[in-house]
């Protein structure tokens, strides 16, 4: 063998060794994690007491909230509850637990704020986004599990969390 293809096969080796023999494992114990499945949906969700929708400007005066859906299907007011359930929740620390429901009248205007675990900041935040407005919807109910036992929001809860 001469010293050049000994060298060349010698490199060759070395290439080899640097770029294609490498491993890595990340063994790890996965933490368990157990998803508990929300409670069945009541057929209703007791009112929140103290609600006052009088101070309101009768509902056909209301300008019309975010709550328009498509051409074909003008009420898009599931989204627009999801949102605000979602805006309120954040705004008061994700201290709300339980069942939440809010309601649409037969005239588009919120008629009834419903939680079986009364939280009254989050009911007032629902009741001030809902309250002035009307939705081109009829009488319509939202209903929306937001679990149990919280504590403040984490740190990785956001709008889309």
């Amino acid at each position: 063998m001469n010293r050049r293809s000994s060298s060349g096969a010698v490199l060759s080796l070395a290439w080899l060794l640097a770029a294609g023999c490498s491993r890595q494992a990340d063994i790890y114990d996965e933490p368990e994690v157990v998803v508990t499945p929300p409670p069945n949906e009541p057929e209703e969700v007791p009112s929140v007491p103290d609600l006052d929708l009088s101070e309101f400007p009768e509902c056909s005066e209301r300008p019309e909230g975010d709550c328009r859906g498509v051409n074909d299907f003008p009420c898009g007011f599931t989204a627009h509850a999801d949102d605000v359930i979602q805006a309120c929740f954040l705004a008061t620390e994700c201290s709300a637990n339980g069942w939440v429901s809010v309601s649409l009248g037969e005239d588009g205007c919120l008629s009834d704020i419903g939680m079986d675990m009364p939280n009254a900041a989050f009911a007032a935040c629902l009741e001030e986004a809902l309250g002035p407005v009307q939705c081109p919807c009829g009488e319509t109910t939202r209903k929306v599990f937001l679990g149990v036992d919280h504590d403040g929001c984490r740190d990785d809860v956001g709008p889309d969390g």
